[in-house]
């Protein structure tokens, strides 16, 4: 047999050593790019800073902190109610990767126990169930503005709704505040059985203060009927020329993304609110999942606007 190898193979070989000196050239430029070999390090660490730096600007604007809670509330949620799920799923993805599924033991978790997730769930609620005890301020002040009466040019439908969902938002406030400080022991029980019908307990006044934001919560639906009326009768006031124009068209795209955004959290709000306020005995089928889906539907729009004015 001939020591000689083949033309094929030789060209092959050269090839071969080609194609590694071209991959290690590709890796030096990548690593010189990203400042050698813990360049990606880097990146990840100058990435947690720019976060941390947003975080900080977001909770630091005028209703940044409240957003942050709520949609970080409301994730949670979604993962606590996915997480006694997992073991299932993985489960099923063995099956169905013909793996034997008696190999794997899953750990089993005491049912009494709070799950982590759910623990810090709930440690996001009740802080922000105590910050909402400065919340009667705003409302009183928008309440107070209303009362002034409309002003020159407003609609005056809308006025009226405005007034009676300030007024249902206030004394849903007021009255889960005097709850909140009730079971700290802050007001006595005394006070409590003075409104309740002689009961201590919180349970019925809690039940009143979520009808109430039920009602206030329903008032969208009336006030993004009337808008739409108005918004129909003002497009159907206009010429041809002016329905044509760039700018009108712009400004009725904004005014519908506007319009239907509103309705979105409006939706995602009533079934959360209908369920506490135990109007129907509660939303058949609800969970935290839900819980946690309608949250972020609502809250997630001003959540990404904020986010935005961090950058």
């Amino acid at each position: 047999m001939s020591d000689k190898l083949p033309d094929q193979a030789v060209q092959a070989a050269d090839k071969a050593v080609e194609q590694v000196k071209q991959a290690a050239e590709s890796v030096k430029r990548e690593a010189k790019a990203n400042g050698g070999v813990g360049g990606n390090a880097a990146a990840a660490l100058r990435q947690a800073d720019r976060f941390v730096l947003r975080l900080n600007k977001l909770i630091a604007t005028p209703g940044g902190l409240s957003a942050f809670l709520s949609t970080s509330n409301y994730i949670l949620y979604i993962l606590a109610y996915l997480q006694p799920r997992a073991p299932t799923v993985y489960a099923t993805l063995l099956t169905t990767l013909k793996f034997s599924s008696s190999s794997i033991t899953l750990t089993a978790v005491d049912p009494s126990a709070v799950p982590p997730l759910v623990a810090l769930a709930q440690l996001l609620s009740k802080c922000r169930t105590t910050l909402r005890l400065l919340g009667t301020l705003p409302l009183y002040a928008w309440l107070r503005s209303l009362m002034a009466g409309p002003k020159p040019g407003s609609d005056v439908v809308l006025h009226r709704i405005a007034v009676v969902q300030a007024t249902s938002y206030f004394a849903y406030q007021i009255l889960e505040n005097i709850c909140v400080l009730a079971d700290h022991g802050v007001v006595p029980p005394s006070f409590i059985a003075k409104l309740n019908r002689r009961d201590p307990t919180t349970a019925r006044l809690y039940t009143t203060a979520y009808r109430l934001w039920l009602a206030g919560v329903s008032c969208d639906f009336l006030r993004l009927a009337r808008e739409a009326q108005n918004i129909n009768a003002k497009r159907a006031a206009r010429g041809q020329e002016e329905k044509g124009e760039v700018a009108v068209r712009e400004e009725d795209e904004r005014v519908d993304r506007r319009w239907w955004m509103d309705a979105a959290i409006a939706v995602a709000w009533f079934p959360m609110a209908l369920h506490f306020s135990g109007v129907t005995g509660g939303v058949p089928g609800w969970h935290l999942g839900w819980m946690g889906v309608c949250g972020l539907v609502a809250g997630g729009e001003r959540m990404r606007g904020l986010w935005k004015m961090t950058a």
